[in-house]
């Protein structure tokens, strides 16, 4: 399926990142917290901790979900690092809150860097 959600890279070759993919990406950012929350509990099986104090439900969750959730924070760390320091918490304020991008810069930039981590993500899951 064709997108419109296409950046060029360096080499000015047109990149496009299929609608699903795109999609799939932008909601495992949104879900970072949960992530997080369940490769807590991977941290505290992996030293060896029985309290989970404060996580009842996801103490059960088993080893394979916890680390795919590690995985996939990984993931977005790898791909956000590609972006520019100066727009990386406005990407992610934006992508997770839905807050407006800053004033500083265009919105046509924003977009573009908003498109490269996602597409960056979607490499670094796999995906693409």
């Amino acid at each position: 399926m064709e997108s419109k959600r296409t950046y060029r890279d360096a080499a000015g070759a047109d990149i496009k990142l299929p609608r699903e993919v795109y999609y799939r990406c932008l909601w495992t950012v949104r879900d970072s917290q949960r992530l997080g929350e369940l490769a807590a509990v991977l941290s505290i099986r992996e030293n060896g901790e029985t309290d989970f104090t404060g996580m009842p439900e996801t103490a059960m969750v088993p080893d394979d979900v916890a680390a795919r959730a590690a995985f996939e924070l990984e993931c977005i760390r790898a791909a956000i690092h590609k972006v520019p320091e100066v727009y990386r918490e406005g990407l992610l304020d934006n992508i997770i809150g839905k807050t407006p991008f800053d004033d500083f810069a265009h919105p046509n930039t924003w977009k573009r860097w908003k498109l490269v981590f996602l597409y960056e993500l979607a490499k670094e899951l796999r995906m693409i």
